[in-house]
């Protein structure tokens, strides 16, 4: 397939696929469902942006951008909420126009993640929640991220699995392999969309592979462009049909339902025994403030200083020597 076309067509699906919520029933109520305040799926979506309390907190002045924020401007509705100025951006206006119309959010821009229309440092922080999986080409869209931020950006993402080298781990990967050949590949379904999943592999119904991140995936791209620190949080999450009109409180079973779920699945992380579904991943563009560095430990981050390359200060010194 013609990369170029695979790309251009990927991008035209998710733009035209906001349209549903505007058009058809279901999807509609769905997506009114996303102005409400007390669901599960409000709580779920909640707890992930809470993640971005700690910096919101170190850096009170900040600026923000949004990006795959297609759904009214969730994201930046967050982040206003707290007193921050942020402007949303989606390949898609369809839905933003509705969230400005509303006064659920302020500023929005259609914008291609892949290349974005701002000018380098335009936004202090630029922040992308459960779109890079999305993208076609994510890596570009995380490299437009940084150049438009002038220190740092934050990703909320799956978090890819580690890969175990347990004894029957061979076994297991012949039998799966063994069941794909035959076409017995797992089919799980998940909000509004249908996964198919190959060992290690996810493809979405609409088109698109999932693109996971891990920890040293996206250390290594702070690295190569001589960024001086990472942060990470793993978070756990639960989804069922349903969540976005149950509501949260303490006599509903599916609200219950979901806590006991992810109470499980942190309880396995923090013991080893489980990775994390979901990651949150900082990339700072410039040093990070000892007051800042604390309160993102504090909000159970792990803050990692990366090392400078030695061989750029070599060369300094060798060009100061024969000067």
């Amino acid at each position: 397939m013609d990369v170029d076309n695979h790309v251009a067509n990927r991008y035209r699906q998710e733009s035209e696929n906001w349209s549903k919520y505007t058009t058809d029933s279901e999807h509609k109520r769905t997506a009114e469902s996303w102005f409400l305040a007390d669901t599960v799926d409000v709580w779920r979506h909640r707890r992930m942006y809470a993640c971005l309390d700690p910096l919101l907190q170190a850096y009170p002045d900040s600026e923000w951008l949004t990006v795959g924020d297609g759904r009214f401007g969730k994201d930046a509705h967050y982040i206003l909420e707290k007193g921050h100025k942020v402007l949303a951006s989606d390949i898609s206006d369809t839905l933003l126009k509705i969230g400005a119309e509303k006064g659920y959010i302020r500023e929005f821009k259609v914008a291609n993640a892949e290349e974005l229309c701002f000018d380098s440092g335009s936004f202090d922080f630029v922040l992308c929640k459960e779109s890079y999986h999305h993208f076609p080409r994510p890596m570009l869209a995380l490299y437009e991220m940084l150049r438009v931020a002038r220190k740092g950006v934050v990703l909320i993402e799956p978090c890819e699995a580690p890969v175990l080298c347990e004894p029957n781990f061979v076994m297991k990967r012949l039998i799966k392999r063994m069941l794909l050949r035959y076409g017995l590949a797992s089919i799980l379904r998940t909000q509004d969309m249908r996964v198919i999943r190959d060992y290690g592999n996810v493809w979405e119904e609409v088109g698109n592979y999932v693109y996971t991140i891990s920890e040293r995936e996206i250390e290594k791209v702070a690295l190569g462009l001589r960024y001086p620190a990472c942060a990470f949080k793993g978070l756990n999450d639960f989804y069922e049909k349903g969540v976005e009109f149950e509501k949260a409180t303490d006599d509903s079973l599916l609200f219950r339902k979901a806590k006991e779920h992810i109470a499980r699945l942190d309880q396995l992380g923090r013991t080893g025994r489980n990775h994390y579904m979901m990651l949150v991943a900082m990339i700072f563009k410039l040093p990070l403030e000892a007051a800042a560095s604390q309160v993102l430990k504090e909000g159970g981050f792990v803050v990692r200083l990366l090392p400078e390359n030695p061989y750029v200060n070599q060369r300094k010194d060798e060009n100061q020597s024969q000067a």
